[in-house]
Order: C-alpha cells, then sequence, then structure tokens
C-alpha cells in the first residue's frame, strides 16, 4: 500500500512538471503580431505567413467560429467572442478584439428595430511566434590584398553578429570557414547559450595569413551561426566578406617619354622593366615599335632577351631617339614583355599606352595642277597653285613659282608671302602662260618656304605636272587650219620633213633659235652672190 502511495506521488510530481515545463514554455512564446484588426465577414479568409484564418460561422450571441489551415487541411476551429484567443501549436494566434452580427436596423414610429437581415464580421488580431534571426558582418581592412607587400601579409577580421529576429534563439553555434587562409590568430567556433532578441555580441577578431597565390584570386570569408527557438526549431544564418588577394609576380613595363615636343626637336625614348614580384623571371623576350609619323635617328635593336630576379630593375632596355615627321597627337605604341613563369604558366605583359605625345608646328602642303594636258603650240595654259597648312601653329609661308623655259607668263602672279594659321590656312594663286614649244613638256615644281614664331623652318615642293604640246598639221584638200595656226600644208616646202618643219615666228619664239636664222640668212645671201659673180 505505501508503495502504491508512493508510486502515485511520483506520477503525480512528473504528470505536474511536464505540465508546468509545457505552461512555461507556452508563457515564453514571444508573438509577433501580423495583422491588427483584421476585418472579416461571414465566410471570408485572410492569408498570414502561409496560414488561412477564415471566418466560419456566427451566432446571434456575438460568437465567431474561426479556422485555421495550411495547404488545405484545417488544423483547428475554434468559436470567439471578444476578448478570447485561441492558438494552434504555439505557432499561431488568433485573439477576437470585436465580433458584430451587424443586423439591419430600421426606425419606425420614432423607434429602432432590428431585421431578420444580418451581416455579421469579426475584427480579429493574428499573431505568429518570433522567429530568431541573425545580421552577421564580416569587416576587413582591406577589399584587396597584395601578396609581394610585407604590410599585406596579415588580414585582419572583425566579426559583427546581432540577434535582429523576432525571438531570442537559443544554442547558438558561431563556425569561421576561412577558405583555405592559415589563421595566426583567433578561434573559428564559438558557442552561446541564448542570444536574446535585439542583442549584440562581443566583436569577434581573428588574423589570417594571406596566402601567395600564382593568379590575383577571390577568397569568400563566411559566417555560419545555427540555433533553435523555444520550441526546438532550428534556423541557419550566414554572412561574408569576398577579398582579393594580388599574385605573387607582377612584372612592370614602363615606357619613358617627353609629353611635348616641337617640330625640330627629337624625342629620347627609354624602357625600363621592373620585377617587383617574389619569384625570378627568365627569359624574358622584350619587344617594341615606333610611333607613326615618326622615324628613328639612328638604327636601334627593338628586341631583347634577359632574365630578372625577384626585386631588380633593368633599366634602359630599349634607348633610342625619334624624329617626328610631322604635327599632331600620337599614342605610342605598347612595349610587349612575353615570359614563362616558373610553374610553367605562360604571360605577356605590355607598357602602358594611356599617355599621349604632342608634336607642334606647322605642316605646309603645296599642290600645282594645270588646267589640261593635252594642248597646241601657243595656246594658254592655266596654273594653279595652293599652300595649305595642316599643323598646330601658325607660320609664315613665302610660296614660288617658275616658268618653263618652254613657255611665257602671260599674266597672274607666280609667288606670294602669307602667314598661314594652323589647322587649314590657306593661299590660293592662279596665272597663264603661253606654251611655245612642242613636246613633253615637264612644268617645274613649285617651291614654299616656311617659318614658324619658334624658328622652325622648312622647304616643301610640289609635284611636277607633265603637258603635251602639240602642232595641228592639215592635210592637202582638208579644212583650213583653226585661228591662231601659223602655217599650212601648201605654203611648205614639198620636200621638207613635216616632223621637223616649223613656221619662222616659232622659232623666234624659242630661246636661241632667231640667232641661228639670221646667221642661215646671211649664208645663203652670200652664197646667192658669190654665185652670181662666177
Amino acid at each position: 500500500m505505501d508503495k502504491k502511495i508512493v508510486l502515485i506521488g511520483l506520477l503525480t510530481v512528473c504528470i505536474f512538471s511536464i505540465l508546468s515545463m509545457t505552461a512555461s514554455a507556452a508563457d515564453n512564446i514571444e508573438w509577433v503580431e501580423k495583422k491588427d484588426g483584421a476585418k472579416l465577414y461571414w465566410g471570408e479568409t485572410i492569408n498570414v505567413d502561409g496560414y488561412d484564418v477564415k471566418a466560419e460561422d456566427f451566432n446571434e450571441e456575438g460568437m465567431v467560429f474561426v479556422s485555421i489551415s495550411k495547404d488545405g487541411e484545417k488544423l483547428k476551429t475554434s468559436p470567439l467572442t471578444a476578448g478570447l484567443e485561441f492558438e494552434y501549436n504555439d505557432e499561431i494566434k488568433v485573439y477576437a478584439q470585436k465580433v458584430d452580427p451587424n443586423y439591419e436596423v430600421i426606425t419606425k414610429d420614432g423607434k429602432e428595430f432590428k431585421t431578420g437581415k444580418w451581416n455579421p464580421y469579426a475584427e480579429l488580431d493574428i499573431l505568429l511566434r518570433g522567429k530568431p534571426g541573425f545580421d552577421i558582418d564580416v569587416e576587413t581592412k582591406k577589399d584587396t590584398y597584395d601578396s609581394k607587400l610585407t604590410g599585406d601579409s596579415r588580414i585582419d577580421v572583425t566579426i559583427n553578429v546581432k540577434n535582429d529576429g523576432e525571438a531570442k534563439a537559443q544554442n547558438v553555434v558561431l563556425t569561421v570557414d576561412t577558405a583555405g587562409l592559415e589563421v595566426l590568430n583567433g578561434k573559428t567556433k564559438y558557442t552561446y547559450t541564448k542570444i536574446l532578441k535585439d542583442e549584440t555580441i562581443e566583436p569577434i577578431s581573428l588574423t589570417l595569413k594571406a596566402s601567395t597565390p600564382w593568379e590575383d584570386t577571390d577568397y569568400n570569408i563566411s559566417v555560419k551561426t545555427t540555433c533553435e527557438d523555444i520550441r526546438g526549431k532550428k534556423y541557419e544564418h550566414t554572412g561574408y566578406k569576398i577579398i582579393k588577394i594580388e599574385k605573387k609576380w607582377d612584372l612592370i613595363v614602363s615606357k619613358n617619354f617627353i609629353k611635348e615636343r616641337h617640330m625640330g626637336e627629337n624625342v629620347p625614348v627609354s624602357v625600363t622593366v621592373r620585377n617587383r614580384g617574389l619569384c625570378d623571371i627568365n627569359n624574358i623576350v622584350l619587344k617594341d615599335s615606333i610611333v607613326s609619323n615618326m622615324h628613328l635617328q639612328k638604327d636601334a635593336t627593338l628586341e631583347k632577351t634577359f632574365s630578372l630576379k625577384a626585386g631588380e630593375t633593368a633599366e634602359d632596355v630599349f634607348k633610342y631617339t625619334l624624329v617626328p615627321e610631322r604635327p599632331g597627337e600620337y599614342t605610342f605604341p605598347k612595349t610587349v614583355a612575353a615570359f614563362t613563369l616558373s610553374n610553367g604558366q605562360s604571360e605577356q605583359v605590355e607598357s602602358d599606352n594611356s599617355e599621349k605625345i604632342t608634336i607642334y608646328g606647322p605642316y605646309i602642303e603645296i599642290t600645282k595642277s594645270v588646267d589640261r594636258q593635252q594642248l597646241n603650240s601657243g595656246d594658254k595654259l592655266t596654273v594653279t597653285v595652293t599652300a595649305k597648312n595642316t599643323g598646330n601653329v601658325d607660320a609664315s609661308v613665302t610660296v614660288t613659282d617658275t616658268v618653263p623655259s618652254e613657255a611665257k607668263l602671260i599674266s597672274g602672279e607666280t609667288s606670294f608671302k602669307q602667314v598661314l594659321e594652323s589647322n587649314g590656312g590657306s593661299k590660293t594663286i592662279t596665272y597663264i602662260m603661253q606654251m611655245n614649244k612642242e613636246g613633253e613638256i615637264k612644268i617645274p615644281p613649285c617651291k614654299a618656304n616656311f617659318l614658324d614664331l619658334d624658328k622652325y623652318s622648312g622647304e616643301v615642293y610640289s609635284e611636277s605636272p607633265v603637258v603635251n604640246v602639240g602642232k595641228i598639221i592639215t592635210l592637202e584638200g582638208s579644212s583650213p587650219q583653226p585661228e591662231g595656226s601659223t602655217s599650212s600644208n601648201e605654203e611648205k616646202d614639198e620636200t621638207s620633213d613635216p616632223s621637223t618643219g616649223g613656221t619662222e615666228e616659232d622659232y623666234e619664239d624659242t630661246p636661241g633659235f632667231g640667232f641661228f636664222l639670221a646667221v642661215a640668212g646671211i649664208l645663203m645671201g652670200t652664197g646667192f652672190i658669190m654665185k652670181k659673180k662666177a
């Protein structure tokens, strides 16, 4: 009998303890209001975080029957009057603020009467069990670390964690994934019995050792927390920080030159190569090329092979002088270094070509043209000469043209002196000359001398136009000669060679031929007198 009493007592204590723990757990639940006074009429439903809350039915005593469903399954139904609540599995709670049958009211003879018509509704508060959540912030002093720098060999990491959820977290485990980086100081795992809502834990610090990769590499330093809520449901949260660690090798090719020069001034160029990495680089093949509109002052080799130890610099691998050919802004071509690293990795680096060089000065272009290439002896020929400055500096230009010996100037000017402005300033002259000799005549080139304010000077020449001066020969019986002709077939000696014949007027206009005709006339006259005396 005594044993039965003891057993009954123990059983009673256990049951009481279980009920107390359940009640205590229920009391400690942190409810979060999701809907305040949601108005539901008869048969209406509202969805809150996956739960469907429906006003199933009403009665005349101000009671509403509310159901809770999820994924089409009805979980619980309960009657509520204003001020009452019910919950399901410590997950969701419904509280009735107001239940109104909402009868239709009519007034008759000054008195109000309720009809049999009604449209009941309930105003409900809907609450869900709060869930823990974590804001995890991972910080480092820098986003990018250079493995070649001593100061970047250590990576200091700070981790800040706050429970920004809706309830406390229990049995919290925090782990740090360093992405394979060695831990020099600190821990990668922490445990906490609980972290209350809105609580921030003490900052976590650890120091990592920077790696020395062959290529620029991203490392994801991540932090994960696992925890439980008051009902034992598990949660997981993460935070991370991505950092970059730059490669352990680095070859820098630098091309040095003066950024501004004037025409007539040379441009010295030098190329330096520096190995600022942690490993030696052997058999570096360096190649360079010449910028457009310049040429080497003297021959130079623009390809070399050499090696550099870690931290070593090769000064003036290339050193040469360029002569500008015309003004303008130019971008130097890249100097290219090709090599193979000790791990078998082939690489190529180039110099920076973002900097430009500006060459100042005039650039005079002169053109000479004729209005036709075929004409007759005695015809007029129009010559046009244009000088143009396409450079970026004004210049004083003197243009001098020459009339060929086979012609004489009829009208116009053959020279001028004028300041031609930069970027297209020009001057054109036109003159007319008469061609007095047959054949293919090469017109002499026109010359232009120029000088700018920096005393840069020079001379340029135009091309030499070629014209063909022919003589019209009229056969017997053909139409008369055109106006301006000085001879015809009828006037010619039958024994004369038409290919070499010419009128006296033609030869008189040709330098030297008037003298020869006079001498020939004297000799012929003397011969005739001597013959008559005989």
